[in-house]
């Protein structure tokens, strides 16, 4: 009995014991979840600050971004402002005279094709700045990057023709004069920020036309105006001012309007640059009977038969070729998009230099 008695304590308090182990057991438990439950609040708090954290890094990095853009695009135009100023400056090469090729050009299926092709003939020709007049409202994009490309010391102007003096796509090339505004803008250009230059020669190249590379050591030996060949042009294979034995210029063979005082393509002269500056009124007009353009000009500097250089090894040479692109054969909805500057394809954007 006494050890019945003894067994029922002893199994008592085992029992009891494991309840107490049991209840302890469960509150550790209780309590270590409790602790998890903490550290995963205080986890997900530090996770929302680290987000916020990333995001104003996030918005932090975009703006640098931006700023550094916007620094690069700066960077880029005083690199172009001070190559153009560089240009501008007296020449340690005194024998090396600067030319300012002006170049008068309009939105056509060929334009970025022709200023391209243009653009690598003159970047193998040292001391030249290439001062582009778009015959436009406003500096389009497309003639910007094919100048960027060029990485001539250039300047990009653009000057409007008036509605009434402007052809239409299907006008043939002689129905009205071309690039009067646009020269004209040039020359104004000229005058005002090449004031102080005592040297240089200025010439009119159009975007189409092709020149051997000699044409510009021709170009740089003009003293007052000078004069040289030019291939298919006219009605010719070659017009050209005809010479006297003693070098002087006696005539010209142009059959077209021989009687003009200057019967001459605008690719044919080289002024310098003297000239331009001391005769500001010096400029082209649409008030000249056709085919004046080149006459007019010239003899408003004071240029004379007489007092032009015949050049070119004494005009037997031909440098320059007036190869006028062909006007592209185009469907009537093609000229519309065309002439609207709009509704291109991608690829078609790209081949004509307009925004897609």
């Amino acid at each position: 009995m006494i050890s019945s008695r003894i067994f029922e304590k002893w199994w008592l308090r085992a029992f009891v014991a494991l309840v107490i182990f049991f209840i302890w057991q469960i509150c550790y438990a209780i309590n270590k979840v409790q602790g998890l439950e903490e550290e995963k609040t205080v986890l997900q708090a530090t996770i929302e600050v680290l987000k916020r954290k990333s995001d104003m890094l996030r918005t932090e990095i975009h703006e640098k971004e931006r700023t550094l853009t916007r620094l690069d695009g700066r960077i880029e135009e005083i690199d172009t402002q001070i190559r153009d100023h560089i240009s501008l400056l007296p020449r340690v090469n005194r024998s090396t005279p600067f030319i300012y090729f002006i170049t008068p050009t309009h939105f056509r299926a060929a334009q970025k094709a022709d200023l391209t092709r243009l653009s690598y003939t003159l970047s193998h020709v040292p001391n030249l700045h290439w001062i582009v007049v778009e015959d436009s409202d406003s500096l389009t994009s497309s003639v910007a990057e094919i100048l960027k490309r060029s990485r001539l010391p250039h300047t990009h102007l653009n000057a409007r023709t008036p509605s009434d003096q402007k052809m239409k796509y299907t006008d043939p090339n002689w129905t009205l004069p071309r690039g009067v505004e646009q020269r004209n803008a040039a020359l104004l250009w000229i005058q005002n920020q090449l004031s102080g230059v005592g040297s240089g020669v200025v010439y009119f190249g159009d975007d189409d036309n092709t020149y051997d590379l000699r044409i510009f050591e021709e170009m740089r030996k003009v003293d007052n105006a000078g004069v040289w060949p030019v291939g298919i042009v006219g009605g010719m294979f070659v017009e050209t001012p005809v010479l006297a034995d003693n070098g002087s210029i006696i005539s010209f063979n142009s059959i077209w309007k021989p009687d003009r005082p200057f019967p001459i393509d605008m690719a044919a002269f080289a002024v310098n640059v003297t000239l331009i500056l001391s005769h500001p009124n010096a400029l082209f007009s649409f008030d000249v009977p056709r085919g004046y353009q080149e006459s007019t000009f010239l003899e408003n500097l004071g240029i004379n038969r007489l007092n032009m250089e015949p050049l070119a090894e004494k005009c037997t040479k031909v440098y320059v070729w007036h190869t006028r692109t062909e006007k592209s054969k185009l469907s009537k909805g093609m000229v519309e998009k065309l002439t609207k500057k709009t509704g291109f394809n991608e690829l078609e954007s790209h081949a004509l230099g307009v925004a897609y």
